[in-house]
């Protein structure tokens, strides 16, 4: 795709949160210019003084990086609201439930996949991750969003079947996952001879306990050789720990490093049940530094614990030991603002003893509050990436960026901004994004896709997919509303008037 060499400014932006290089943070900037040229800033804080093109009054604005989603399900995300929402975790049989019985039809996953998508761009993501079994058009659908994107087509040796009794039975493929593997291989060289220019793979096998070592092995290597990322779910619930344990003598973060998984490219999905997580009851605590000592990143993501009353043990104890850690959604909410608030909340009650962000150092406890989540959802995704002109604002980055309405009713006073768009504002004062130097949200407003348009087929597709459910292995005959009962009973309506 052509780029145009057009320079646009942002002039006096009331606020810009950039990156402060020497110290490796970002900072506040106060009423200065931000200006990129074609995809890339070339211009952040003061007076910009060359050439521009295209104008923009920022000063009613903040900017911020554009936020970095780094665990992703799209046709697992959208279609499923209102069904499986209230249970967003691993709870036996939960999860093994959902995915026996909830994915999309094959004619739908492309509507699911913008639905997403949309509601990312809509929150200021613009570069996710999507990991999904590839499809007839998943390429095309991350293209044509507008989002910059590492696809990340899913398989696995085994799928997992839930027995009428509510046991688990793992059903080995006779090929061990290969052919799974050569569609994940052809779609990830699909995303990159896209000629969007912002498509990206990422060799992401989906279960650690549904893959054999020599197909993890096999994915590594693939990842190596060609440089991408890689990522795999592991740690992700107690039964998981143990039957990994039960296999291999070892823990999952272990039998990761055992296998040669683990390292500054690479990513445990989830990573929350570690030795020294209270309800594993391990001998050992030493995942946590096995973790950091190589590098390797968790992509965090809380709500899909707090759903299910756990989390990380802790996020500030993560990031104190040194582990990098980028954000994502995995299938709720619809966006990462939502996510951030979460992450700081669930930090702070499990750990007992963070109290915000203190005016003086502490040394006991690690003081959780929205620089850390932020940075994690921004330079921690592009960390892991291994792309350092992602995830900031700063000469020679991308312009990958968003606006926040600093005048918007949730955002005021604005003492501090960041804090009042994590804890108040979410993404309801988010107004404009913009994704390699191309608008694609302008005053709250979709450009690249109509989501009214999308919502609609959204919800026919949601319809045929609950109509499905009785048939679906797993269901045994039960309807969506009877294994997902409705938040609010349905009441007959009674007959009532004046005669």
């Amino acid at each position: 795709m052509q780029q145009t060499t057009e320079v646009t400014c942002f002039r006096r932006a009331r606020w810009i949160v950039a990156w402060n290089e020497s110290e490796g943070r970002i900072g506040y900037r106060r009423d200065g210019d931000l200006a990129f040229r074609g995809n890339e800033i070339v211009h952040v804080g003061g007076t910009f003084p060359g050439h521009v093109d295209r104008e923009v009054d920022a000063s009613r604005f903040m900017l911020l990086p554009g936020l970095i989603n780094m665990h992703l399900h799209s046709t697992a995300t959208m279609i499923r609201n209102g069904l499986s929402t209230d249970g967003g975790g691993y709870r036996f049989p939960y999860f093994y439930l959902t995915q026996r019985v909830l994915p999309p039809l094959e004619r739908d996953k492309v509507v699911a996949t913008k639905a997403t998508l949309a509601r990312l761009l809509l929150g200021g993501t613009t570069t996710t991750m999507d990991w999904v079994s590839p499809y007839d058009g998943w390429v095309e659908a991350l293209a044509e969003s507008g989002i910059r994107a590492y696809a990340a087509p899913a398989y696995n040796s085994a799928a997992v079947r839930i027995t009428q009794d509510h046991g688990l039975e793992y059903e080995w493929f006779a090929d061990d996952g290969e052919a799974g593997f050569r569609a994940a291989a052809d779609a990830m060289d699909a995303a990159e001879r896209h000629d969007s220019g912002r498509l990206s793979a990422m060799v992401a096998p989906s279960e650690l306990e549904c893959c054999s070592e020599r197909l993890l092995r096999q994915s590594k290597a693939l990842a190596d050789e060609t440089g991408r990322p890689f990522q795999v779910h592991a740690a992700e619930a107690v039964r998981e720990f143990l039957e990994i344990a039960r296999r291999h003598g070892m823990t999952p973060i272990q039998w990761c490093a055992h296998l040669g998984l683990l390292g500054e490219r690479s990513a445990i999905g989830h990573a929350v049940y570690l030795d020294h997580h209270s309800k594993v009851a391990w001998a050992t605590e030493g995942d946590l530094d096995l973790l950091a000592s190589s590098g390797t990143t968790v992509t965090h993501t809380p709500t899909a614990w707090a759903a299910v009353g756990d989390g990380l043990e802790t996020l500030g104890g993560y990031l104190r030991a040194g582990v990098n850690v980028a954000m994502g959604n995995d299938a709720f909410p619809h966006g990462l603002i939502e996510e951030l608030k979460v992450a700081i909340l669930v930090g702070r009650v499990k750990s007992g003893k963070d109290a915000g962000t203190p005016i003086h150092a502490v040394t006991d406890g690690f003081s959780l509050g929205p620089k850390e989540v932020l940075e994690a959802a921004t330079v921690g995704g592009a960390r892991y990436l291994g792309r350092p002109d992602l995830g900031r604002l700063a000469v020679g980055c991308k312009a990958d960026l968003f606006t926040v309405d600093v005048e918007h009713p949730f955002m005021m006073p604005d003492h501090d901004p960041v804090r009042s768009l994590v804890y108040s504002a979410g993404q309801a004062a988010i107004r404009d994004v913009y994704v390699d130097g191309r608008q694609i949200v302008k005053e709250r407003e979709l450009l690249t896709m109509d989501i009214d348009a999308i919502s609609r087929e959204l919800m026919q597709a949601q319809r045929r997919l609950i109509d499905e459910v009785p048939s679906r292995d797993g269901s045994f005959g039960r309807s969506a509303t009877e294994i997902w009962p409705l938040s609010v009973p349905m009441d007959e309506v009674a007959v009532s008037g004046v005669h």
